[in-house]
């Protein structure tokens, strides 16, 4: 058990500083692990409610008094899965070979610089002057650059497509993730019109009786 853990976390690694070495391990010889990724990605929403309280307040600008940590929790979460579920349904469409789980592994792995990004600045600008700042924000900026191109990295290694194909399936997936969220909209207003309407008829006939 011990060595299997070692031996994912090791693909972790991999995929970290070699990108399609690690992903194409992880893709097409079953190394990576699902629910590490799974782990990362709640892990990374925690980050965010972290990040958005612990912030130094050189660099905070959020209403601390307005905090909801449930909120960006979640609503963190939710954008990563309709990302992964956007981009199963486009490349499905696409011909791409990776499944959702293999999705889900790719952007959970990915998030790790960007991770280590949003720590380092929590803790480093609790103890730094304005004129520091730049600084901070360029390290944090470098983890997400490298964090986006190891997603970038990652779909393109286990849906086997071009660069340009991959690129096009990544724009895609934004329009798809639209689309999702306006027919979630759609469908919860009509919801709530539909109760809306039952509560007035029964409240009308309540009246009436």
């Amino acid at each position: 058990m011990k060595e299997e853990i070692r031996e994912k976390l090791g693909y972790l690694k991999q995929s970290v500083f070699h990108p399609f070495d690690g992903f194409y391990e992880i893709r097409f010889r079953k190394k990576g692990s699902t629910l590490l990724a799974v782990i990362l990605l709640m892990v990374f929403g925690v980050l965010r409610c972290v990040e958005h309280q612990y912030t130094g307040f050189i660099m905070n600008t959020n209403q601390l008094e307005a905090m909801n940590s449930v909120s960006i929790f979640s609503t963190t979460v939710l954008i990563l899965v309709l990302f992964a579920v956007s981009n199963w349904t486009v490349t499905t469409l696409l011909n791409g070979s990776g499944n959702l789980p293999a999705i889900v592994t790719v952007l959970g792995y990915s998030l790790i610089p960007y991770m280590f990004g949003i720590i380092i600045k929590v803790f480093v600008s609790n103890f730094i002057i304005l004129e520091e700042a730049m600084i901070l924000n360029v390290v944090v900026s470098m983890g997400l650059i490298w964090s986006v191109f190891m997603l970038v990295a990652g779909l393109l290694t286990i849906h086997e497509y071009t660069f340009g194909k991959n690129a096009a399936a990544i724009f895609l997936t934004f329009v798809a993730a639209a689309i999702i969220v306006f027919i979630g909209m759609l469908f919860f207003t009509l919801i709530e019109q539909m109760v809306t309407f039952i509560i007035s008829v029964a409240q009308e006939m309540i009246r009436r009786l």
